[in-house]
């Protein structure tokens, strides 16, 4: 099958949901989504177009197989996932995975953890690590999808996969190789927030180029389940069109939908003065989300009930009921994640201890409206560096600003099915840039990213030209030892060497012929890598000073390297050249000064590069 015959899929594996949308090659019409079947109850088939991203663990002959049977897998082995398992994991959430995706984050750094095993802090058997529950999810897309077009197998269609647009460089990885796990072996990773603009642009047709000027800058503020991402798209004017340019990308923020349950579940927790163990308090957080989305959704009502079961022989008599009232939440909520602040505002930094719980690297200030501040003032910074970016911004920029700000917002994610939530952040923006911010409607909150990334595979599969140019998001650097001569007490200063800039397009492949390094061979020795999302007008070959203060480090790669035969030299005269790959790979290239040998190392960078 060739690449122009292939179904464009698009899926999101999102926090607390997944869906899944696809088109036949060629399609004229938008992507569909598909309906997923799944389990609703004991040998109950459910289709939605929503597959929640729970997996539940039953106990030794809790479930029957029978009872687990799918349309595509009768022997009831298949992992359990989506509505049932949700429901299940509220009287047994230490049989149940949520939030895995979040999980991808933590690489268990500076502990001999590679990947830590789900349900976190539970002692079930078959437990799993993130990668494998993300593949469990990829595995039943895939079935689902066979099973509605007979003859034909998903994995070896054109998939564009989403991730949030600021992954590190190990979730990125985990999430490629669970596709593959999966058996998606057509596959491009896409970022979310660019997913949910196309999925915008794809709603729009024709009509999006009366919407947007040249001059206008859209942001998408994407804020789901568990995290949030936002992003600047600049509209400027090429050979007689429209030109859209993502000009800025946020850090990667782990805050989200998740913890406004948990902020939710403490709240009850402390004003009943209830007595929860671990079991009961998971719980209780499964019922502060239900209350959450009842309470603040657009079917406004004054209250909602929050049961917990009780634990031992009483179990009746200990349950716990409770209500709580949507001005509670809404007091709690909006105030405490979207507070009024100015568009100057810092988040606060706070100093760590030495010693803490392993887990997840949350956020230490849950204001998303304090994070989002930050990243337009830090968006000024990196647009005031490279006078590319100021040329495509165009008249509104302005150098002296303290920040970027839009012209236009897109918001998704489920966090914003919340009216309460949506407004708080519209009428602070307005605050911030003024009454003509014009907000562009998101076709779905719930499937913008699944439709936009199918569109995008379509645009792919079919050589279309991507309509958003973005490049790499960052600024990457490899560490360069400086030849200093020994002084007691120092160690010698760290550079770092541009190798890729931001806005590198795929495919580009960038020399440093004019200038020679040292490679150390015939021990092993170390690579480190170093990115900068500010720094917009370093070229190929510009030089960081201090590369451990003034940039951020990704990754370490250790490495025995071979020398050319007949030498004996330790250090080998090199130059260098660098590629950036459209699975969002670098891949870097050390060439032998003096003979044809040369050395290739490759880094994962970035989710999609359109």
């Amino acid at each position: 099958m060739n690449e122009s015959t292939l179904y464009p899929i698009g899926i999101d594996l999102g926090t607390s949901h997944c869906a899944l949308a696809s088109s036949a090659p060629h399609a004229t019409v938008q992507a569909e989504l598909l309906e997923i079947a799944q389990l609703e109850g004991p040998a109950q088939i459910f289709e939605s177009s929503l597959l929640p991203s729970v997996l539940y663990l039953p106990g030794p002959h809790e479930i029957a197989p029978e009872d687990r049977a799918l349309p595509w897998d009768h022997s009831g082995d298949s992992p359990l996932v989506g509505r049932w398992a949700r429901d299940l994991a509220q009287n047994a959430p230490d049989r149940a995975i949520l939030s895995s995706k979040s999980w991808l984050c933590y690489g268990g750094r500076g502990t001999e953890i590679s990947e830590p095993l789900l349900p976190h802090k539970s002692t079930v058997e078959g437990r799993r690590t993130p990668r494998e529950t993300a593949r469990d999810f990829l595995t039943h897309m895939r079935a689902a999808w066979n099973d509605r077009h007979p003859g034909l197998d998903a994995g070896d269609q054109a998939l564009v996969l989403t991730v949030p647009a600021s992954f590190d460089l190990l979730a990125r990885e985990w999430t490629e190789a669970a596709a593959r796990e999966a058996g998606w072996k057509h596959l491009t990773l896409l970022e979310e927030p660019l997913a949910a603009f196309y999925a915008w642009l794809a709603d729009q047709g024709d009509q999006w180029r009366k919407q947007l000027h040249v001059g206008d800058l859209i942001l998408v503020c994407d804020v789901g389940g568990g995290t949030s991402d936002f992003s600047l798209i600049a509209v400027s004017a090429e050979d007689g069109d429209l030109r859209l340019d993502r000009v800025a990308v946020g850090r990667h923020l782990l805050l989200g939908g998740d913890n406004m349950d948990l902020a939710l579940a403490y709240h009850l927790q402390e004003k009943h003065s209830l007595k929860l163990d671990a079991w009961q308090f998971q719980a209780l957080q499964h019922q502060a989300r239900l209350a959450k989305e009842a309470l603040l959704g657009s079917t406004l009502v004054d209250d909602h009930p929050v049961v917990i079961a009780g634990r031992g022989s009483q179990l009746f008599s200990g349950t716990i009921s409770l209500q709580v009232t949507r001005q509670e939440v809404a007091e709690l909520l909006i105030e405490g994640f979207f507070p009024v602040c100015e568009v100057t505002a810092q988040v606060p930094r706070t100093r760590s201890l030495g010693l803490r719980e392993l887990g997840l690297p949350y956020e230490k200030d849950p204001a998303i409206t304090r994070q989002l501040a930050s990243f337009l003032q830090e968006a000024q910074a990196n647009v005031r560096a490279s006078a590319l970016l100021q040329d495509r911004i165009g008249e509104r920029w302005n150098p002296d600003a303290p920040s970027l700000l839009p012209t236009h917002v897109l918001f998704n994610g489920g966090v914003f099915h919340a009216p309460p939530l949506r407004q708080r952040l519209t009428r602070l923006l307005q605050r911030w840039v003024g009454d003509h911010l014009t907000l562009l409607e998101n076709p779905s909150f719930d499937h913008a990213v699944a439709f936009g990334a199918a569109s995008f595979a379509a645009i792919k599969a079919e050589g279309r030209r991507l309509r958003v140019r973005s490049g790499a998001a960052r600024s990457y650097y490899i560490g360069v030892e400086s030849n200093e001569p020994a002084i007691p007490g120092r160690r010698p200063t760290l550079q770092g060497l541009c190798v890729l800039p931001q806005g590198t397009e795929e495919g580009e492949r960038l020399n440093l012929l004019d200038q020679a390094f040292g490679l150390g061979t015939g021990e092993e020795v170390s690579f480190r890598l170093f990115s900068a999302s500010d720094r917009a007008g370093d070229q190929v070959g510009s030089l960081v000073q201090d590369a451990e203060s003034e940039l951020e480090e990704l990754s370490l790669m250790s490495c025995r390297l071979s020398r050319p035969e007949g030498s004996t030299a330790d250090v080998l005269p090199v130059y260098l050249t660098s590629e950036l790959t459209e699975l969002g790979t670098m891949q870097l290239a050390m060439q032998h000064l003096e003979s044809p040998q040369s050395w290739q190392l490759e880094f994962q960078l970035s989710p999609d590069h359109g």
